[in-house]
């Protein structure tokens, strides 16, 4: 493979990467478990205000 080869390979699947990276990084963070064991912290603050 030529290195214009490679670059367009390179180019073509960067941005399709992202998309699937960006969605699981959001889907971790964002979970069901994830969000609750997050929003703990924040209900305990005010419970103790």
């Amino acid at each position: 493979m030529g290195e214009n080869e490679l670059l367009i390979i390179y180019k073509a699947l960067r941005l399709p990467l992202l998309v699937i990276a960006l969605g699981m990084i959001t889907w971790y963070t964002y979970g069901r478990k994830r969000r609750d064991m997050m929003e703990q912290p924040k209900y305990r603050m005010l419970e103790e205000d």
